[in-house]
């Protein structure tokens, strides 16, 4: 090789060799797979009563893929906690209200609560035309996946609420609760019309709880799909409350309020994206509240999520 083409040659890789990396490649491709991978998204329950602050508490954390994880420690972790407050809590903190699957509004944090019996709360103002209050709540979130245009929740109506309860009265009765007691002695609560699928067709979701003796409640939680003229469950749990078994037996007509030993509906949000909300619940025992959510997979409703966050005792 000639002395001037080893020269040329030389310099153009030395110039190589000292130019800046470029980002292209399966380098980049991971690096952003990885940042994906960790971004993640909050829910959170909003509730709000008259003559009192809202409140937000978060449910759960959703990954890219609609993973449901822990949102905190629950406790356990106190530095975990304090970067959750510090992240999520900022007075100012704006997340979008979720009502009928759509969003319906937003949500304002004030100050995080740290009280003893709410230690995961925080006080918030709405913006929103849903009327919250009693059994019915909302759910917020900072995520940016597209949400259903139009809300979709309402009461049912006489004829609807029959129907369902007709379901819920074969249900409990194959759990060996009596007729009578069913027709005569069942509280209805938070029994809701929502479109989960998209299809046009409202499901109905509700509690039932029944005073099945002096001292025995027999509660169900029911997802009940649209069916010709009637509906079947998807989703149905029945648990059953001796006041003998309860840390606190004279608490047993109290069963229901306020989701002690029930679990009630909050409001369905679709957290994979995938077209169909995911239905969101809470429930209260002595010590703390459950949050769950269930998600219809390969055509059945299953169990997707449960969060167990400690409150005080009663």
């Amino acid at each position: 090789m000639r002395p001037n083409l080893v020269r040329a040659v030389t310099f153009v890789a030395v110039l190589l060799m000292h130019m800046p990396s470029t980002p292209h490649g399966p380098a980049v491709a991971w690096a952003q797979r990885r940042a994906l991978a960790q971004q993640k998204s909050v829910v959170f329950v909003v509730t709000a009563e008259a003559g009192a602050d809202a409140q937000v508490e978060p449910v759960a954390f959703v990954n890219h893929r609609g993973v449901f994880e822990e949102p905190m420690s629950g406790g356990t972790d106190g530095d975990a906690n304090a970067a959750f407050f510090e992240r999520y809590y900022k007075s100012g903190s704006k997340y979008r209200l979720i009502f009928g699957g759509a969003e319906s509004g937003s949500v304002t944090v004030r100050e995080a609560m740290r009280a003893e019996c709410a230690p995961f709360a925080a006080r918030a103002d709405i913006s929103t035309t849903a009327k919250l209050g009693g059994n019915v709540m909302a759910l917020a979130t900072d995520g940016t996946r597209a949400l259903r245009v139009n809300s979709s929740r309402r009461a049912p109506t006489e004829r609807e609420r029959a129907a369902v309860f007709q379901l819920a009265k074969l249900i409990l009765m194959q759990k060996s609760v009596r007729a009578s007691a069913i027709e005569h002695s069942t509280a209805t609560l938070n029994l809701t019309a929502t479109d989960l699928d998209g299809d046009g067709r409202e499901e109905m979701i509700g509690s039932y709880v029944v005073k099945s003796g002096p001292k025995v409640r027999d509660t169900l939680f029911l997802v009940a799909v649209p069916q010709g003229a009637s509906y079947r469950a998807a989703v149905k749990k029945h648990e059953r409350i001796n006041a003998r078994e309860m840390m606190d037996p004279a608490l047993i007509d109290s069963v229901g309020e306020g989701a002690l030993l029930t679990e009630l509906f909050i409001e369905q949000f679709d957290a994979d994206g995938d077209g169909v909300g995911e239905v969101f619940t809470v429930s209260r025992s002595f010590e703390g509240t459950a949050y769950r959510a269930y998600r219809r997979q390969r055509g059945a409703w299953r169990a997707a999520y449960e969060f167990y966050s400690y409150r005080c005792a009663y």
